[in-house]
């Protein structure tokens, strides 16, 4: 396969309400779309789209980055297998989330020429995908009536963000969501590394009655998270303390850590994140894809990441509903908690317009 056109144009992405966590706002989402034609003319599409606070580079390094390799993707020869794309991806300088986009654009014109480079490379793809709702800080009373709103609509798997500044108010908010649905909806919680280790065995041992599925960054580093694992209650997830892939490897190989949230966006590819899901797999942890508040494209290869897990825990891919215009419309809508996927309609169609 020969890479025959490179293009990418910026984006903006406001939010409908700004998104808050303890570790951070977010208001809007900036980022790069690319455009990948081959030699048979297909055309594909990825997203770079760094977060701030969870990526290591920023936007200004991305805009460099695209700079500097846009001219080496002229007849650029790309082989039709997974390993040789890794490989030649990894002679070039590239920041995590230009990674993730490339991978993207490109295993979609991989796909397009090759049906069979799915079951053969990736693996078989569920038609179902289980989606998490998702709940920053706001009201309790806020909270609870989007809570419902969401169990209504069909979800079974709510995610909570917690860590505010009285822990007594967030035992409160999750005392109120047990009493107000019972035990039918699963329950999950993100601190984003809120506490300390001393605090959090404490905040933990006061959650562990409310059966609560995973929580998540509890603390704010891989070995405080590997330790607290062995004496929680709660089992714990781990998620922005694991920055590459031996972080993954560590916590997969030498750790209690059942549940692993995998950004592929910030960890840089789906390659390496295919990687990280086979290998967790042996060792029966759960790979929980979730996103970085993409837009409806670079979510779509979130999707297909979702679609080859062994599992049916609910991934976290429910963002796009946060924005007040997408970019293009979404082929992976959450309808009722879930997002149908299947071979035959990956990879989607974006009509996106380039210049």
């Amino acid at each position: 396969m020969i890479i025959k056109d490179f293009k990418y144009f910026p984006y903006s992405l406001q939010l409908k309400i700004p998104f808050q966590s303890s570790a951070q706002t977010i208001k809007q989402r900036d980022g790069f779309i690319i455009s990948l034609i081959d030699e048979l003319g297909n055309q594909s599409f990825g997203e770079a789209s760094p977060l701030s606070g969870f990526s290591i580079e920023t936007h200004n390094d991305l805009i460099q980055n695209l700079s500097e390799i846009r001219s080496k993707f002229v007849d650029f020869f790309l082989s039709e297998d997974l390993t040789a794309i890794n490989n030649q991806l990894s002679t070039l300088k590239l920041v995590p989330s230009l990674r993730f986009a490339l991978e993207q654009a490109i295993l979609s014109l991989v796909i397009k020429r090759n049906k069979s480079f799915v079951n053969q490379f990736v693996g078989a793809l569920k038609s179902e995908i289980n989606v998490n709702a998702v709940f920053g800080f706001g009201e309790t009373n806020e909270i609870l009536s989007a809570v419902e709103e969401k169990i209504n609509d069909g979800y079974n798997t709510v995610k909570i963000k917690i860590g505010r500044s009285n822990f007594e108010d967030d035992l409160k908010l999750i005392s109120m969501i047990r009493q107000k649905f019972g035990e039918g909806v699963n329950l999950r919680l993100d601190v984003n590394g809120k506490w300390e280790f001393e605090e959090a065995k404490k905040y933990l041992k006061l959650l562990s009655p409310f059966n609560i599925q995973y929580i998540e960054e509890p603390c704010n580093n891989l070995s405080s998270l590997i330790k607290l694992s062995e004496v929680s209650l709660i089992p714990i997830a781990v998620d922005e303390s694991a920055y590459t892939i031996d972080d993954f490897f560590e916590v997969i190989n030498n750790s209690n850590i059942e549940f692993i949230v995998l950004k592929p966006m910030v960890l840089g590819g789906l390659i390496s994140s295919l990687e990280i899901i086979k290998k967790a797999e042996k060792k029966n942890k759960k790979i929980i894809i979730s996103s970085s508040f993409e837009s409806a494209v670079g979510k779509s290869g979130l999707a297909l990441l979702a679609a080859i897990t062994n599992h049916n825990f609910a991934h976290g891919l429910d963002t796009s509903r946060f924005f007040e215009n997408d970019i293009c419309a979404d082929p992976f809508i959450v309808k009722a908690g879930k997002i149908n996927l299947s071979r035959e309609n990956y990879p989607p169609h974006f009509n996106l317009k380039f210049t």
